[in-house]
């Protein structure tokens, strides 16, 4: 089973984006399949894979290989594709910037309660996750009920080379409810 856990020193390790001079790149570039074709796909699906690694095998066996602290990098995304997610702009900072803020934010946090465990690990999975769903607009709880794409992921995994419209939209409506007796 995959380890998702990170030492504390690994979190401050993490490069920043590119420098200045690298192309910024917004939420509708990484999801323009003309520019990168299925990368959006593929952003989903390591988010699938950092909530489900326990429980699927081909999640964990997909995370092993991954060498990139940021998780961002292959088999998920070439090195190009990579530096394009973390040089993707949201309210002026760079995508690579806002995950390392939070992680050690979360990691200060945990320092403070994790004195007497002495567990000061980051975890992939309950904390880059979060961050990187929150930041490119990715609905976790629909991600995890949309049965289509996990029937996509479970026949292709990431060679997925056809079209995908994203996450099935979350339906606000009333749901009918049945009128009690009084």
């Amino acid at each position: 089973m995959a380890d998702l856990h990170r030492p504390n020193s690994a979190v401050a390790a993490d490069a920043p984006a590119e420098k200045d001079t690298a192309k910024q790149f917004s939420i509708p570039d990484l999801q323009d399949n003309s520019i990168y074709p299925t990368l959006w796909y593929r952003i989903h699906i390591l988010l699938f894979d950092l909530e489900n690694f326990k429980e699927r095998t081909d999640a964990s066996e997909r995370l092993e290989r991954v060498n990139d602290i940021s998780y961002l990098g292959e088999p998920y995304f070439s090195s190009k594709e990579s530096s394009a997610i973390k040089n993707t702009t949201m309210n002026g900072r760079a995508l690579s910037n806002i995950i390392q803020d939070n992680l050690e934010e979360r990691l200060q946090r945990r320092i403070k309660k994790r004195v007497d465990s002495g567990d000061y690990r980051v975890c992939a999975a309950h904390d880059l996750a979060p961050i990187l769903a929150t930041a490119l607009g990715i609905d976790l709880k629909q991600l995890r009920k949309d049965e289509e794409f996990t029937d996509i992921v479970e026949k292709n995994g990431l060679n997925w080379d056809g079209k995908w419209n994203g996450l099935a939209k979350r339906s606000f409506a009333l749901k009918k409810t049945k009128k009690h007796r009084r």
